[in-house]
């Protein structure tokens, strides 16, 4: 399985982030385990629970009052990588599939 990609922009240069630097050794954490035969799902659901078990402990010795915080700041991140790695859809397709169904009537 072809490895994830996270080489791309951030809003800040990864050496002067050191959670994005974090981030992306992570992900080259996850690139090796897909290069192992792991199932993509299977790592990120351990990343998934890794990060929850470390957000929760992060927070008990953080000044944030509220958990809700984070639960936002994931999900936003989730929707982003969402789009992000959404497969493009090819613009001509609806019309080649009306073609093909008219040729097939006919």
């Amino acid at each position: 399985m072809a490895p994830h990609d996270h080489d791309h922009d951030h809003d800040n240069n990864p050496s002067q982030n050191p959670s994005v630097e974090i981030a992306n050794q992570l992900i080259n954490f996850a690139n090796d385990a897909l290069h192992h035969g792991v199932p993509p799902d299977v790592i990120a659901a351990g990343m998934r629970h890794a990060a929850a078990n470390f957000s929760a402990f992060a927070f008990f010795r953080g000044e944030a009052d509220d958990p809700n915080h984070v639960v936002e700041e994931f999900i936003g991140y989730l929707e982003h990588y969402l789009e992000r790695h959404k497969p493009q859809e090819d613009p001509g397709g609806g019309i080649l599939q009306t073609i093909a169904q008219a040729k097939k009537d006919f």
